[in-house]
């Protein structure tokens, strides 16, 4: 009976789960389509085919609704360039080019994805809590790739007096730039163009990064 009863429970555990998600990636899609401004829970919770109560039970408001689907971008977008780096038997050139193709490739650079982080990005000068996690994440971003950078060794010398930290800023800011350009002009860069376009940066400062094998 007790096993019975326990086996219960974690159905009831994983199907919370999995409705959870569903009205986060629901919400995913209407931020896609029609911006934040146009997410009501009553929305979320027609598109997802569920009622305004269970939508209610999980989010009692359209902010935490929001927060929780930013936050889980986040998580899935840190984990997979986490991944990407943190194998120290792999050389920290080889570790870099594979950061930035999981970042300009899907799933993390999927149309609806990149579309509610530039949603965002742009709320964030108005609401504080989501100013402090862009902030957050931003810098532990950076200060990862300057890392992988100083594993590798100092710039040259004369590459426009840029430092380490610089190098990683300016990088991890094209990347951002390339998923704009995702969203506005669809087709008009292909990934694998942006990545190249990555590499030959950082092949200024970095000769190892002109090996286009290992890219």
């Amino acid at each position: 009976m007790a096993g019975s009863e326990s086996k219960t429970e974690l159905t009831r555990a994983e199907q919370k789960k999995k409705t959870r998600r569903k009205l986060i990636d629901t919400t995913i899609g209407i931020i896609a389509a029609d911006g934040l401004s146009r997410v009501t829970l009553a929305k979320v919770a027609e598109h997802a085919g569920l009622s305004r109560g269970i939508c209610n039970y999980h989010f009692e408001t359209k902010d935490q609704l929001l927060l929780e689907t930013f936050r889980t971008v986040y998580r899935e977008h840190e984990l997979a360039w986490k991944d990407a780096l943190a194998d120290q038997r792999v050389p920290p050139v080889h570790r870099l080019k594979r950061f930035i193709r999981v970042l300009l490739l899907p799933p993390v650079a999927d149309f609806d994805k990149v579309a509610v982080w530039l949603a965002f990005w742009g709320e964030a000068a108005n609401r504080k809590t989501y100013l402090d996690l862009c902030t957050a994440i931003d810098r532990a971003f950076e200060n990862e790739v300057a890392a992988v950078l100083q594993e590798i060794g100092p710039p040259l010398v004369g590459s426009s007096g840029m430092d380490v930290d610089a190098v990683a800023v300016a990088l991890t800011g094209m990347i951002d730039g390339f998923w704009v350009q995702y969203l506005i002009a669809p087709g008009r860069l292909i990934p694998e163009h942006a990545i190249s376009a990555c590499l030959a940066y950082l092949t200024r400062f970095y000769p190892e990064f002109s090996d286009t094998d290992s890219a």
